[in-house]
């Protein structure tokens, strides 16, 4: 239930008029960077232990009550097993509502010796006042996508006055990415980009494989208010040289899975090196209150789609495709690694976490970037947690879109060395006011 959740948890400032082709950035451009000395305030949260607690991979989410909740991977038991956690802000605290593999075993669909080590996926809430989320194992797959995980993945849902987990679709393949409209929820399997869809009315599940190269996987994919999908597809082709060159594009499908467009992408726009199994897609996305959405890639592209506009009887179309938009970087210095956005206005205002640099591999501090897109612009400020060395956070890899709290704070998760060894890390962070 995007717009309806994010309404909840966000007051829009109605003072930008709407954005138009106009006014973005020439594609291919920097912003503008304005240095700045103070950053937002970043206070760690303990997560709370479980044998093999070991990662935060992006699994964030918010519901309407502005709780926040969090998937935890697990490593290095016989049977990891991810937990799904609640964070209420009012109480400061932190609830384990339960992991994969015991409700697998509730349910009576465990498998021997089967595991689920990570809940990869963003939580997203949906009708009836349901979380859904996905779950995945890794166990047996070839990272070059010739074959697929031994345990493959699961979709959930959670009811939220109960905290009952219900178990609604096992797929063979990895389930690493949930999204989702008011009726219709999507997840992303690998390998192959395998798109499925639950109807939440019907309960009815359909599936199309996209397609993608070698071991390619995208972290995350957009699901707008119309229950259209928009995932990003690869394949590999010859070039007038006959040469195998890899083209990339962004499908958009209809709540019934029928294509209706597919958007070229610039390959250097979208994976990070030759071998596309290197690159991790769509990183980042952050709906706004006019019902586009923002994306980065691996590289730190940015990209908008733009659903056509709502029809006379406030109903949106359902057959006309969205513009897909080629924006700018997202960093002033062009090639990063940005897995994270949000907004401070839902109109102009894009927030995000990002290292310095994204040379061959190399990584400088992070920074905390403030950027309008309509002024061409971007305020570059340091991210730093108290206590801790910023050259340990800068071994540490974070991420997480969207989510914030009934306090406007947002949260950011990930691995690494805050405390000596490496963790997993929740971070709340509260930007500055202006």
């Amino acid at each position: 239930m995007r717009g309806k959740g994010f309404a909840v948890a966000v007051t829009f400032v109605a003072v930008a008029a709407p954005l138009s082709s106009q006014t973005f950035l020439i594609s291919g451009k920097r912003p503008a960077r304005m240095i700045e000395s103070v950053g937002p305030q970043v206070t760690p949260l303990a997560v709370p232990p479980f044998p093999g607690a070991h990662a935060l991979w992006g699994s964030t989410g918010q519901d309407s009550r502005g709780h926040i909740w969090f998937g935890v991977t697990a490593e290095g038991n016989p049977v990891p097993s991810a937990h799904l956690f609640e964070y209420d802000p009012e109480a400061g605290r932190i609830f384990d509502r339960g992991n994969v593999v015991e409700q697998l075993k509730a349910a009576g669909l465990l498998r021997p010796e089967e595991r689920q080590a990570k809940i990869h996926s963003r939580i997203v809430q949906g009708p009836e006042n349901y979380l859904y989320f996905a779950s995945m194992d890794e166990e047996g797959e070839s990272s070059n996508g010739s074959r697929l995980p031994t345990w493959g993945g699961h979709l959930w849902r959670l009811k939220l006055d109960t905290n009952r987990w219900e178990h609604l679709l096992a797929a063979p393949e990895a389930l690493i990415a949930v999204a989702g409209s008011d009726r219709f929820i999507f997840t992303l399997g690998y390998y192959g980009h395998v798109l499925y869809r639950f109807d939440t009315q019907t309960r009815e599940i359909k599936h199309v494989v996209v397609g993608s190269v070698d071991g390619h996987v995208s972290r995350n994919f957009v699901a707008d208010r119309r229950g259209h999908a928009y995932v990003p597809r690869l394949r590999q082709q010859m070039d007038q040289l006959n040469r195998p060159v890899v083209r990339v594009s962004l499908v958009e499908f209809t709540s019934d899975l029928r294509e209706i467009k597919s958007t070229p992408i610039d390959f250097d726009k979208y994976v990070h090196a030759q071998n596309p199994t290197e690159s991790h897609g769509i990183v980042a996305l952050q709906e706004m209150s006019d019902g586009s959405w923002f994306v980065t890639t691996h590289v730190g592209f940015l990209f908008q789609i733009v659903p056509p506009p709502r029809a006379g009887s406030g109903d949106l179309a359902d057959n006309q495709p969205a513009d897909v938009r080629s924006v700018s970087w997202f960093h002033p210095n062009g090639r990063t690694y940005p897995a994270s956005l949000f907004t401070s206005d839902g109109t102009k205002t894009l927030l995000g976490l990002t290292h310095d640099n994204l040379v061959d591999g190399a990584t400088g501090l992070y920074q905390w970037l403030t950027c309008d897109v309509v002024a061409s612009n971007c305020r570059v400020a340091p991210f730093n947690v108290a206590g801790v060395d910023p050259a340990a956070l800068s071994r540490s890899l974070l991420y997480g879109s969207e989510t914030r709290d009934a306090h406007d704070n947002l949260y950011v998760v990930g691995i690494g060395p805050l405390s000596g060894t490496n963790g997993p890390i929740i971070l709340r962070v509260e930007p500055r006011k202006r």
